[in-house]
């Protein structure tokens, strides 16, 4: 029996023993469960590599994939030159600039593409210290609270303590039994929105410390017409200058009843949500780079001009996170992260010190290095002589450790280096030709040749001239022939063969000359309140890109690119004027095209586009008449779902795009049919489901949804199809 004992026991503490090893061998060898990102990220060059990275640390972390769908160089060129003024840096350098050299606010200045495509690029924000511009904005109790709004809030002066506002009824300063970071975790709880958000906008808008005359309540000029006011999200705040923008946005609170601080800071963030969050752009980074289409348009309402703000406001809510203990490893977050089509294999680079150029140079000494580096403890990619003319591509702003000016260059062969510059001198040109080209697809322009080790001056957009003054010489670089080409403006660089063609050969756009000795004016969008671009004298030669493109204003529209690489709209003439504005180089001017009609008749329903007043229809019949339910309508615009008597036979009105019977296409319209196509919120009204197809497919999608914001943001008008 004892012999037994000790056998039992020796089974057991084997037991034991394999039980332990083996649990030591699950927990080491058999893998945790895996990382919740997307797999889709695996098809975007070093996106996967940047989110495993943070997952180590943070593995409960969840990362979105939002694909855009768009080229990047597309996006690229919206976000710059296709509107000045629509991205801004504080940073008073040639290479952050853009070379329109225009300052649309007092210190900020409109971006160059480099410094877009910096800030642009998600993966240069895939680091702890820059991702929550990329969270999910929604509310969350869990982890949003009092003290992580006063985290964000510490060094903002007039966030602090009870609220204090100029009551103007009593005209005397009022004290709240409540705190700024009170109200502000209210007015996110209220509109589902992160008040860290909300606090971390209103610290980007009014600074720190005393914050900014539009948040203070105490403005006094235009005889204190705007004291007692609060505007802290600095909605409306534009003008030319200082005073314009604050009476601007003070004139603005004034008609929402923003007369304290809480209404303020409620009002503002219901017009984030209403405005931004709700339609899609619920992230920091999307409400600065409006790429997500599910509102049915891009680029049009972006909140910030700002290209740093969405980086510089992720960086005070993660130290926010980080004062309060919520980044942790058992911490769990959502991020939502772009991607775009075509993107560069490497991150777009942080513009830099070196000053870019194209030049000929010509090597002065024998057995001069060309090295990988600045500097000669790099290793040496080749030796050139006396003589041997190359490509400079770059020229140091400043000496290297060594005390030397080290220039980049381009071989022949497209590789790229470094050379002392005491071994270099400049050359004049060397050109091979003289040719007129037109770029037939938005293409960058480079200071050298190949995507590699060169740097993007600008985007080249379609229907722009430019000369070739060299081919042949730099072909099958990263798989592509490069042009030397040389900009309306005198600026040379390269461009891919495959993104132009010669100006006689095209057939894709058509020259155009501006004939009225007025001159045309070229504007943002194809109306005439639209902001002017440029002017056009008599003579001027420009690429027409697309025609009858809208008939707002009663004149008829065309998309037109100037030889600069400007892109907007020009009115050829007034619908029924045979005054022709401009005309085709080549060619019999053409005669209008495009319909003015205001409704027509469709089985039992009156199918008007919007703005149609009772005197559009009494024109063509003086009997009408027109009901709004029981209501007798003699004037203003009709609305979905109103009755009309048309030529003795009565009908329902259907306004395009009008789903709330006022006659009108704005952004409560929008916000209807993007709720409706994401199935927030169904439209059961047949009269409005009839309204909402606007393109009259027999669908509701987003191209309905889109021909609506392109309508509300004057871009182009509904019209009868």
């Amino acid at each position: 029996m004892f012999y037994k004992n000790i056998f039992l026991k020796k089974i057991i503490c084997l037991l034991i023993i394999v039980s332990i090893m083996l649990y030591t061998f699950l927990f080491i060898f058999i893998p945790k469960s895996k990382a919740t990102y997307d797999s889709k990220f695996k098809k975007y060059p070093g996106y996967e590599q940047l989110i495993k990275k943070i997952q180590e640390e943070y593995p409960n972390w969840k990362f979105e994939i939002l694909e855009t769908g768009l080229n990047w160089n597309d996006v690229l060129k919206n976000e710059t030159t296709a509107l000045h003024g629509r991205s801004l840096t504080s940073k008073n350098k040639s290479e952050w600039k853009c070379s329109c050299g225009k300052e649309p606010e007092p210190g900020w200045y409109c971006a160059s593409e480099q410094a877009v495509a910096y800030y642009m690029d998600p993966r240069n924000s895939l680091f702890i210290d820059y991702l929550f511009q990329f969270e999910k904005l929604a509310f969350d109790s869990s982890t949003q609270n009092v003290a992580g709004v006063e985290a964000i809030i510490s060094d903002c002066n007039y966030l602090q303590g009870k609220i204090k506002y100029y009551d103007r009824e009593k005209k005397k300063e009022v004290t709240l039994n409540k705190t700024y970071a009170e109200a502000i975790l209210e007015a996110g709880k209220k509109n589902n929105i992160s008040p860290y958000h909300i606090a971390s906008r209103i610290r980007q808008e009014q600074g720190t410390g005393a914050g900014s005359e539009i948040s203070s309540g105490t403005w006094g000029k235009y005889d204190g017409k705007y004291k007692g006011y609060y505007n802290y999200f600095n909605i409306r705040a534009t003008g030319e200058t200082e005073d314009e923008i604050i009476k601007n946005a003070l004139e603005y609170a004034k008609k929402q009843g923003w007369t304290d601080p809480v209404k303020a800071i409620e009002g503002g963030a219901k017009f984030i949500a209403e405005d931004y969050i709700e339609c899609g752009q619920d992230t920091l980074y999307l409400q600065k780079y409006d790429v997500d289409d599910s509102d049915g348009s891009l680029y049009i309402c972006q909140y910030m001009t700002n290209i740093a703000a969405p980086k510089n406001e992720a960086e005070s809510i993660r130290e926010a996170y980080r004062r309060m203990g919520l980044l942790d490893k058992n911490s769990s977050f959502t991020f939502k992260i772009p991607v775009y089509k075509e993107m560069p294999e490497e991150r777009a680079p942080l513009p830099g010190d070196s000053k870019l150029v194209t030049q000929n140079i010509e090597i002065t000494e024998n057995n001069v290095t060309v090295r990988k580096g600045k500097g000669t403890n790099y290793s040496i990619v080749t030796t050139l002589n006396k003589g041997n003319k190359i490509l400079r591509i770059e020229m140091a702003d400043q000496k290297s450790a060594d005390g030397r000016y080290w220039d980049k260059i381009c071989l022949n062969n497209g590789d790229k280096g470094y050379i002392s510059r005491e071994y270099l001198k400049q050359l004049n040109d060397i050109t091979n030709c003289n040719e007129k080209y037109v770029v037939t697809d938005y293409t960058n322009f480079r200071n050298g040749p190949g995507i590699y080790g060169t740097v993007i001056l600008k985007l080249l957009t379609p229907g722009q001239e430019l000369t070739v003054i060299e081919k042949g010489v730099y072909n099958k670089v990263n798989g592509e022939d490069w042009y030397r080409v040389k900009l309306s403006d005198g600026q040379q660089g390269y461009v891919g063969s495959g993104y132009i063609e010669k100006l006689e050969d095209t057939s894709k756009y058509e020259q155009i000359e501006v004939v009225t000795s007025d001159g045309v004016y070229v504007r943002e969008k194809p109306t005439t309140t639209a902001n002017i671009l440029t002017a056009l004298s008599k003579g001027t030669i420009l690429t027409r890109v697309e025609k009858d493109v809208s008939t707002a204003n009663d004149y008829i529209w065309d998309k037109v690119t100037t030889k600069d690489g400007i892109s907007g709209y020009i009115a050829r003439c007034k619908k029924g004027s045979n005054e022709l504005w401009i005309k085709p180089v080549k060619g019999e001017p053409e005669k209008p095209t495009t319909s003015s009609e205001k409704f027509k008749i469709s089985g039992s329903n009156f199918v008007c586009v919007p703005n149609t007043t009772v005197a559009d229809i009494k024109k063509k019949d003086s009997k009408t008449t027109v009901k709004n339910g029981d209501k007798t309508i003699s004037s203003g615009n009709v609305g979905t779902g109103y009755k009309v008597t048309y030529n003795s036979k009565s009908y329902t009105i259907i306004v395009l795009g009008d789903l709330n019977g006022d006659g009108k296409v704005n952004t409560g319209d929008t916000l209807i049919i993007s709720q409706h196509i994401g199935k927030l919120k169904i439209i059961k009204n047949n009269n409005y489901l009839k309204a909402a197809d606007v393109n009259r497919d027999d669908k509701i999608n987003t191209g309905d949804s889109l021909a609506m914001r392109q309508h509300v943001g004057k871009v182009k008008n509904i019209e009868l199809k």
